[in-house]
């Protein structure tokens, strides 16, 4: 995504400094909204959190409630069914947290973060090695239990995405080095996933999730692409390509539902293939676990820059988290909302 703008780099400085390494989310609550016995959720919600622009979303079960990163912030939100929101994690450094997860077994939120950003609008000493990694939180409280450096000496990392399995091992994709890290439920790591497939100029691996039958799939956003990674914690994992009937010109977030189905996220932030890329939410499913896919439905989306999605027990609900202002300077229609909708 393309942040190297002057307008688009006096934004984000204004949105770093405007808040301490100490601060609070700010946040301003919807009135309350007539709870349904079914869903407890309304279709939308349009939350005031000035500062926030969350790129990442996840469903957390021990609170019913939403937990949000902040690129602008870095930091981790609980959003309420009201809208209402307040901090779980406060900034542990100068960073944007993108892709997060809840890894309720072991009573974890885990985080892709990366100073990426920041480091183009010069905010940070260019001279410092990037910051770029995945972090360890208590579901809890919030507090740091591991931040686990995956920059691996790379001039500009981006960590992006995070998934986990059924035994606490974390994989983290990275859309500029074009790798997924393997780290260890201790928060070590393992071996990095690499393949000529990933590689490109612009916006690589991006959404990532783990399926119930060991493999992974993971997103690329420049053009769209699908991959089934099997064995990944081995030292020499499986990649192939899922055949698609039509692929989306982009794939951000992607996230598995219960049936079995992928929910691809797609946006126009960044399209590189010369393909128009479009704000959509699609269904995929497949037939022979994940060696090839269709698309069943393909959703124009109505908010502007949807991101990722979030799979809770009332629906799935996208996050459309005002991201073009921060990328291109240009100010929001709803400034200091960010947008949840089920789909």
């Amino acid at each position: 995504m393309d942040v190297s703008s002057p307008a688009s780099r006096r934004t984000l400085l204004r949105l770093a400094t405007a808040v301490s390494l100490g601060g609070a989310v700010a946040a301003t609550p919807l009135p309350a909204f007539a709870k349904s016995a079914r869903c407890p959720l309304p279709r939308s919600l349009s939350v005031t959190a000035p500062g926030v622009y969350p790129e990442g979303v996840a469903w957390d079960p021990t609170r019913k409630a939403f937990l949000v990163g902040s690129s602008a912030q870095g930091t981790i939100s609980v959003v309420r069914a009201d809208g209402t929101v307040t901090p779980l994690v406060a900034p542990f450094a100068r960073v944007s947290v993108l892709g997060v997860v809840v890894d309720a077994p072991r009573r974890r939120v885990l985080a892709a973060y990366t100073d990426y950003f920041f480091r183009l609008m010069g905010i940070v000493d260019p001279t410092l090695p990037p910051v770029s990694g995945v972090g360890v939180f208590d579901l809890d409280t919030g507090a740091v239990q591991h931040l686990v450096d995956l920059s691996d000496g790379q001039a500009q990392p981006r960590a992006n995405d995070v998934t986990v399995d059924r035994d606490g091992t974390i994989y983290v994709t990275d859309t500029g080095v074009d790798t997924i890290s393997v780290v260890s439920r201790a928060g070590q790591l393992l071996h990095v996933i690499r393949d000529d497939r990933f590689l490109t100029e612009a916006t690589g691996p991006n959404g990532i999730v783990h399926h119930p039958a060991g493999f992974l799939l993971m997103g690329k956003y420049d053009g769209g692409r699908l991959f089934r990674i099997d064995r990944p914690r081995s030292a020499r994992p499986k990649v192939s390509e899922v055949r698609l009937d039509r692929a989306p010109a982009t794939m951000d977030g992607i996230a598995l539902r219960p049936d079995g189905s992928l929910v691809v996220v797609s946006n126009d932030l960044s399209p590189a293939d010369g393909r128009p890329g479009r704000d959509a939410v699609l269904e995929l499913r497949s037939t022979d676990c994940w060696r090839s896919a269709r698309t069943v439905r393909d959703q124009t989306w109505p908010f502007e820059d949807p991101t990722t999605v979030a799979v809770t027990p009332y629906g799935d609900y996208v996050v459309s988290g005002g991201l073009r202002e921060i990328l291109t300077g240009v100010p929001s229609t709803t400034p200091g909302q960010f947008h949840l909708r089920r789909r």
